[in-house]
């Protein structure tokens, strides 16, 4: 049991206002034993209680004597003495004594509400502390839940989309090779000869260095043709590429040019190539 969070649940400010029923107030007793912080908070707490009341102790106004003894006065010309029955001095200081005991009681009365009154405040303002963290915390997961959840839709939809492109009977894969200068390279190309689509799969293709791309060529009709940049963030996709143009397809390839391309293809650069 976390001691500080029970300390902070409000069940001492309930214990010292007597305000729990015996077996929880019997729970806090022997907690007590066990924790020495538990009693320390409660001896803590009894000092706050007692040092509020002290501090908003309420003394009798200064003007009740003089209300109560022309109180007294118009009594008694109200209802004229009875013989024998006469008022002493004593009996008048008894009543103004009663009267005084009355109205101590009564502000220590208003005194214990008022303690009892800011006791309440204090566990209803921990027990919302306590709320409101389950409540922040809940809202955290949720958030975090819809991103994981967000994230594997989208991947999801990725690896969809590569299953179409890999079941369709008419794409035809072409494996590309790691020429002499980079062996042990390999990439492949899916392309479709009918509507000229065309897939790049990266194998294990290196990040390329700063301020370089790989650029994907076609050898349509003996001559080079640019089917776009690409750059391996994830060697698992398929990247679409730019569709093959018309004409007789002899091979693909792949070299490193400049970020933005190169409109020929750097053949000292050339990383895998592959014939269809």
């Amino acid at each position: 049991m976390n001691i500080e969070e029970y300390i902070s649940s409000g069940i001492i400010e309930s214990y010292v206002l007597g305000s729990l029923s015996p077996g929880e107030a019997a729970q806090v007793e022997s907690m007590a034993v066990s924790h020495p912080e538990i009693q320390q908070a409660i001896e803590s707490y009894q000092k706050t209680l007692e040092s509020l009341a002290d501090q908003d102790a309420v003394q009798p106004p200064v003007q009740l004597k003089s209300r109560v003894m022309n109180a007294i006065r118009d009594e008694k010309n109200k209802h004229p003495q009875i013989p024998g029955k006469a008022i002493t001095e004593d009996n008048k200081q008894n009543t103004i004594l009663l009267s005084l005991n009355k109205w101590k009681k009564l502000a220590a009365a208003a005194v214990i509400l008022l303690i009892a009154s800011i006791a309440l405040n204090g566990v209803f303002i921990g027990k919302y502390r306590q709320y409101k963290d389950r409540y922040d915390l809940l809202t955290s997961n949720q958030q975090r839940l819809f991103t994981q959840n967000q994230a594997l839709q989208t991947s999801l939809a990725r690896v969809q989309k590569g299953m179409h492109v890999l079941m369709n009977p008419a794409m035809k894969p072409v494996v590309m090779e790691g020429v002499t200068a980079h062996p042990g390279m390999l990439a492949t190309v899916y392309w479709d000869p009918q509507s000229r689509h065309a897939y790049l799969a990266n194998f294990n293709l290196p990040a390329p260095p700063s301020g370089k791309a790989y650029q994907l060529w076609a050898i349509v009709n003996g001559k080079p043709v640019s089917m776009g940049m690409y750059n391996p963030t994830n060697e698992n996709e398929l990247v679409a590429m730019a569709n093959v143009q018309p004409g007789n397809v002899q091979a693909f390839a792949i070299t490193l040019e400049k970020q933005e391309g190169s409109p020929t293809p750097t053949m000292s650069q050339m990383y895998v190539m592959g014939k269809t």
